[in-house]
């Protein structure tokens, strides 16, 4: 096991979660405070990025719309360039890119730069174009840099989306000093308790349950609302690190489409949100009697409970719809790492397609970790 986290990036980067979450938090908590007082009376947030970067784009949306009472949406970054929504001077665009060279990330920021948006770059490189050509950087070193698909860097900026969400809520009279509390302190205590609680208790479950996934035919991730997020990060991470087929879904749109086609080989991995439990429920009934082999993560409840099934997390509960969010995301991050582990894959880049083609596709230039010549 030691062996294993020395040797990769991503399993490593996985277990610096929660001191990233709390040390990025604390670090850039003036300057998210700043850009609230600064731009509080905004009309809208677009929130921008491809990836992972896009993935939390859906949760931090939300958040901001439910939190700040602001209009919110998030965008894949060629999407945004393809259909260049009207932004103004009244317009905050958020911009998140690791490595700073995301190619159409940097095409959204010149045109929204261009059309006098407020642009926020987060990235972990402040001299990148990103960091130096947007109105306001928030830069995440504090996380460390990452060198692997992201993991600690994902949830810190997630983080900070929600931090800003309620700071934006504070000044626009949204939330009470109680609430605005609450919200802050779980995001800075709560949440990386809750994760260096998963490492103790629940790493060593997904260690065990990993066997049984391996071979799985296909893997569904199921979240609804905020946790569509950690659905499609999950997936992603399945894919980015072992290279498996994966699809994603929402609770309804698992029990209206895509249980039809679940059988006994492959695996349904069921994520709760602490806002309802009532279709994440069925979806798990759904799927044993599919016979598949399914994951349980968080408030979810597992009435039949088989050799097939695994429930893991279920004190996460006690989060709001936000933090599960950020603390679901880490589980998933530590299943595909086991995944990976089992499968012996190298979870840190995909050495079977052409890398220097692949960064010359979607990047400016080097990106950290992805070092070829």
């Amino acid at each position: 096991m030691n062996k294993w986290n020395e040797t990769y990036h991503f399993p490593k980067e996985v277990l610096e979660q929660a001191d990233a979450i709390q040390n990025c938090i604390s670090a850039l908590a003036n300057e998210i405070k700043k850009i609230s007082v600064n731009n509080h009376d905004i009309d809208e947030i677009h929130i921008v990025g491809s990836g992972d970067c896009y993935f939390i784009s859906i949760a931090a949306a939300e958040a901001f719309k439910k939190i700040s009472g602001i209009q919110a949406e998030g965008y894949e970054a060629y999407d945004y360039f393809l259909n260049k929504p009207f932004v103004s001077s009244k317009t905050m665009v958020i911009l998140f890119s690791s490595s700073g060279k995301s190619l159409y990330v940097l095409k959204s920021l010149d045109y929204a730069s261009e059309r006098g948006a407020i642009t926020i770059g987060v990235t972990n490189h402040e001299d990148s174009p990103l960091g130096t050509s947007c109105s306001v950087p928030l830069v995440t070193v504090a996380t460390g840099i990452s060198k692997s698909f992201p993991s600690k860097t994902t949830t810190s900026a997630l983080a900070l989306y929600y931090q800003l969400a309620i700071e934006v809520g504070v000044h626009r009279g949204r939330i009470s000093e109680g609430e605005e509390s609450h919200l802050k302190e779980e995001l800075a205590i709560q949440v990386p308790e809750m994760i260096r609680r998963i490492y103790e208790t629940e790493h060593p479950k997904l260690i065990d349950a990993a066997q049984m996934f391996l071979d799985a035919r296909n893997y569904t991730f199921v979240g609804s609302g905020p946790s569509r997020t950690s659905a499609i990060v999950g997936a992603a991470k399945i894919v980015e690190t072992s290279r498996n087929k994966v699809t994603f879904c929402n609770a309804e749109e698992y029990l209206h489409l895509h249980g039809f086609s679940v059988k006994s080989p492959d695996a349904v991995i069921v994520i709760g949100n602490n806002i309802s439990n009532h279709r994440e429920n069925q979806v798990v009934e759904y799927a044993q009697n599919q016979c598949a082999r399914v994951l349980v993560i968080g408030d979810v409840e597992v009435d039949n409970s088989t050799i097939n099934t695994i429930q893991v997390a279920p004190f996460l509960n006690t989060l709001s719809p936000w933090g599960v969010t950020l603390a679901s995301m880490v589980v998933l991050h530590l299943f595909a790492s086991e995944l990976s582990r089992k499968a012996y894959k190298d979870p840190d880049a995909p050495h079977d397609v052409d890398l220097k083609h692949v960064i010359n596709l979607l990047y400016t230039g080097p990106v950290a970790g992805w070092q070829v010549e």
